[in-house]
């Protein structure tokens, strides 16, 4: 959705995203090759996260672990095809110029903040609690509205219905707290 919004002369779909995220089935989809391309595509990202990433460039999946919940490191270890390639493809990330990067939560202040200047923002949080399931499962979301009352967002789900899909304020929040240490990202021409 992203690069639908931000480039839409170039007509990208799921299926050419999925080939430069070197997708697996089955697997976390690491955003850092799409990050990339991106970037090199001329847009500007700015990412808030918890993660200390130049520990994780420079230490490998120990970086990684040291720097974010048990919980969530479990989820990526179990479910990534190869966190040592995600280590080596963040320092892409962190030497580009097209890139920003806050280490620390972000407060809903600033997703607000962020989703209200020129771009698109998404947000990492536990599907499992935003679906009302047990469980843990780190997962993206594309933010579109944020009123008083609900959040609207694109959900990228395997059903192929989460567009516009809508939560109350406070169970979106609860998802995002949910995550222990989720990440925004705010992508601008």
């Amino acid at each position: 959705m992203v690069a639908q919004y931000l480039l839409p002369e170039l007509d990208v779909n799921f299926n050419q995203l999925a080939k430069i995220a070197d997708w697996k089935p089955g697997y976390v989809v690491w955003g850092f090759p799409v990050w990339k391309w991106l970037m090199d595509q001329g847009i500007h990202i700015t990412d808030y996260d918890t993660i200390d990433y130049q520990a994780w460039a420079d230490n490998g999946v120990t970086g990684l672990k040291a720097s974010i919940p048990t919980k969530e490191f479990t989820y990526y270890q179990e479910n990534s095809y190869d966190l040592d390639l995600e280590s080596r493809r963040i320092k892409q990330a962190l030497s580009h110029p097209q890139f920003a990067y806050i280490q620390h939560t972000p407060s809903w202040e600033e997703i607000v903040g962020e989703h209200n200047k020129p771009g698109v923002c998404d947000i990492t949080l536990d599907l499992a609690f935003l679906d009302r399931k047990p469980g843990f499962i780190g997962h993206r979301v594309v933010l579109v509205e944020i009123s008083d009352s609900e959040v609207i967002f694109h959900d990228p789900n395997n059903k192929g219905d989460g567009a516009n899909r809508r939560e109350t304020i406070e169970h979106f929040k609860n998802a995002v707290a949910s995550f222990g240490s989720p990440e925004l990202a705010r992508y601008s021409m």
